[in-house]
This record gives structure tokens, sequence and C-alpha cells, in this order.
């Protein structure tokens, strides 16, 4: 898998690895490329899934303050630790990393666990990043550079279109709820938490109610929880 195909997977534009130090490019790339490999074998069938979307926040004010050319390389650290960290974690089923929207992506997981070990990762990963680049950046442009995430998962069926575009009202309504949400936090509805009631009593987390929403295409208002949040690195 060459550096274009890696861009094009991504959705990226050519150089965006440039920011990732040489001596970690090597394990990043080949991460990628896992995920990459593991997309091609398998068959995607339409079922039920949990669909998460990580979201780079804080986004507005960083573009206003580091200009297009530092913001760019903002987004493409979080879209690149993202998928990274799917990469890095030993799946017990099945995982997608989907696309990305603008400064979020889209993963679906037909495991509650998986789903769990990828969302630690990738706060590792962003905690890496920031602390290379903060070597890298005066204090008051790192302040806006660092890396902060905030990642909800709602429980739908999915279907395909084609092979890398799901269709799905479920995808349509974890936008609507990403927004109740803080930076650090992992979300959820309350089909997910119920769903995965006896990994979230494993993994010894202990949901905390949020809002209650109307999704789109429902009637009745959905209860969200916060299922976990990471410690905040020292700004």
């Amino acid at each position: 898998m060459n550096p274009e195909e890696f861009y094009r997977f991504l959705g990226l534009p050519k150089g965006a690895f440039d920011h990732i130090p040489a001596y970690a490019r090597h394990g990043a790339l080949k991460a990628i490329a896992k995920v990459r490999e593991l997309e091609e074998k398998q068959i995607f069938r339409p079922g039920l899934y949990y669909i998460a979307l990580i979201d780079l926040t804080a986004s507005t004010e960083s573009s206003a303050a580091l200009g297009h050319e530092l913001n760019t390389r903002r987004v493409e650290t979080f879209i690149t630790a993202c998928v990274e960290a799917l990469g890095s974690i030993d799946l017990k089923s099945y995982a997608q990393f989907v696309k990305e929207i603008g400064d979020a992506t889209l993963f679906i997981f037909t495991s509650f666990d998986d789903l769990f070990s990828w969302w630690n990762r990738a706060e590792e990963e962003f905690l890496y990043y920031n602390q290379e680049w903060e070597h890298k950046l005066e204090p008051e442009e790192y302040r806006h550079f660092q890396i902060r995430a905030k990642t909800v998962v709602h429980l739908g069926e999915v279907s395909y279109i084609t092979k890398a575009n799901p269709l799905a009202l479920a995808i349509n309504q974890v936008f609507k709820i990403e927004k109740l949400f803080l930076p650090y936090q992992l979300g959820c509805t309350h089909a997910v938490r119920s769903a995965a009631a006896p990994n979230i009593t494993s993994f010894a987390l202990s949901p905390t109610s949020g809002q209650a929403v109307v999704l789109p295409g429902d009637s009745e208002e959905t209860q969200t929880w916060v299922l976990a949040e990471r410690q905040q690195a020292q700004e």
C-alpha cells in the first residue's frame, strides 16, 4: 500500500502524513494498512451495529486562531490518530472505518469490547500527538492546536448503497446527539447502554445520565448517557 493509497483511504491530501515523526511513521502507517486490509477482507453485510462518531472539538475557534495550514495539520493529525488506533488494537469481532466527515470520523463495530478498546487507544494517540506538537509550536499556538475529541455511540441497522457508503437512520441520528457531550467523553444513547449492559459492567463503568433528546425519525425522547471520561491533559 503506497502513500497515495493511504491518502485516498483516509480522505486526506498528499503530504498529510508529514506531521508524523519519522521514528513513529512506520508504526502509524502499518496500523492504518491493517485497517485497510481488514476492510478488504470483510464482506459488508447489513445488520445491527454500534455506530461511533468521534468529533474534533473547538474547530471554529482553532481555525480562526491557527490559520488554514496549521489547522489543516490539526485535522489531519486527528483523522490519522483515529484510524491508527483501530489498527493498533486486537479486534475480537468486526469493525470498520467508514469515512472522514470534515473534522469527524465515523466507525462501526459489532462488539462493544472492540469499541471501548478503540476509544481508549484513540485517546492515548491524541495525547501522544499532542505531546509531539507541543515541542513544535509556540504556547499560544499549541493551546489552540491540542486535539480534544468527544465520541458518541448509537445502535442501529446499517445497510450499504455501495461497499464504502453505509445507509442508516441511526447514522443520521448519531450526529444529533454529538452536540450533547463534552471533550474527552464517551457518550451513548439508551439503546447502547441497554445492549452493552454486561460489557459496561465488566469494564466497571458507571454511566451517568445526560440530556434526553428526540432523535430524527422518532416521536419519543431518547435518554443519553456518559459512559466514560478520560482524564483531561493539563492545558
